[in-house]
């Protein structure tokens, strides 16, 4: 079967990406990966701004293209809809599809779900009464390496797990959901969230530094640093019998596995070991593959509606400790 989809917001994530020299060959836009697969056609977009659709359009050669949800849902019927606009819009743009006649069979929504926890937890809740898959792009569960360090780490290839610490730049909740649920989907679930405005950002989406307690009993740190200076996205992972550094916005992990030291007799440290764990590349593509899959088998998702409202609520969180001075307990 060829499913219909249509893409939502006509900007960088949802189309002019892909235009960007340095990401050729890396599928990274919503629109390239709909238009590259062979189980999924591209039959509309959807931009509030007439000229920013109609160059989209023109782009990917789709002959749709409309101004809202409502319209595009009654004109072309997608069964595939991704929501690429402002974090702002998501849960309306959501509801909009939602409350028209003819429903999509997935929504494909960019992080973080919502702007409130209260918006993320009824877009689930919507979803599923209406029985439409929602998955949110945490991109990272899509790359080839984070999947194989994941059963990596599972396979206990550096031991037991004590604990995780990282640098963020870009925002709490606009990148920092990215960390947090890699987190989660690396090592495990977070209790409560304690954290600290230090950088003093301006804006409304300062990042922060954020200790995290785990309900395994291993604490999480992530640090901020400033965005004006360089971009940054670092996970540190320690186990009983090495260490795995996630670094290059998650392009590259470094292994060093615990052996005798070359330096010193009796002493073991950490050495660098060779392990290739696959690429990043073409996770636009990988979450389309898996928007398929779950269609085709009723699977579940890589990426739920309820991981985008789990990584929204440590974010939260997180600014609400930052706000207050205390502890914050997730449930």
């Amino acid at each position: 079967m060829t499913y219909r989809a249509a893409v939502i917001g006509c900007g960088r994530i949802g189309s002019t990406l892909a235009d960007d020299p340095l990401l050729a060959g890396d599928v990274m836009t919503h629109a390239e990966a709909y238009f590259l697969s062979a189980d999924v056609e591209l039959v509309a977009v959807v931009d509030t701004d007439k000229a920013s659709r109609e160059r989209c359009a023109a782009r990917w050669e789709v002959k749709d293209s409309y101004a809202t949800a409502a319209e595009l849902m009654q004109g072309s019927k997608p069964d595939i809809v991704s929501v690429c606009t402002p974090t702002g819009t998501h849960a309306a743009v959501i509801e909009e599809l939602l409350s028209s006649g003819l429903l999509p069979k997935a929504i494909l929504c960019e992080k973080p779900i919502a702007e409130s926890l209260d918006d993320a937890e009824r877009l689930v809740d919507l979803t599923e009464a209406k029985n439409v898959l929602l998955l949110v792009v945490h991109m990272r569960r899509y790359a080839r390496n984070m999947q194989n360090l994941k059963q990596f780490l599972g396979d206990g290839g550096i031991g037991d797990l004590r604990g995780v610490s990282g640098w963020l730049t870009k925002g709490t909740l606009h990148n920092g959901t990215h960390w947090f649920d890699l987190l989660r989907f690396l090592v495990g679930e977070v209790e409560s969230v304690s954290a600290l405005d230090v950088l003093r950002e301006p804006g409304s989406d300062p990042t922060l530094d954020v200790s995290l307690f785990l309900e395994n009993g291993m604490c999480a740190t992530m640090r901020a640093a400033e965005a004006a200076n360089f971009t940054l996205c670092e996970m540190d992972i320690l186990g009983t019998k090495g260490r795995a550094r996630i670094v290059d916005s998650s392009y590259v992990v470094e292994l060093t596995l615990a052996a005798n030291s070359p330096r010193y007799v009796g002493y073991t440290e950490l050495l660098p070991e060779t392990t290739n764990f696959g690429d990043r590349k073409d996770v636009m593509r990988h979450a389309v593959e898996d928007i398929v899959r779950c269609l085709d088998n009723g699977s579940e998702p890589l990426s739920s509606g309820q991981d985008g409202v789990e990584a929204l609520r440590i974010a939260l969180a997180a600014c609400e400790s930052a706000t207050t001075g205390r502890l914050v307990k997730l449930r």
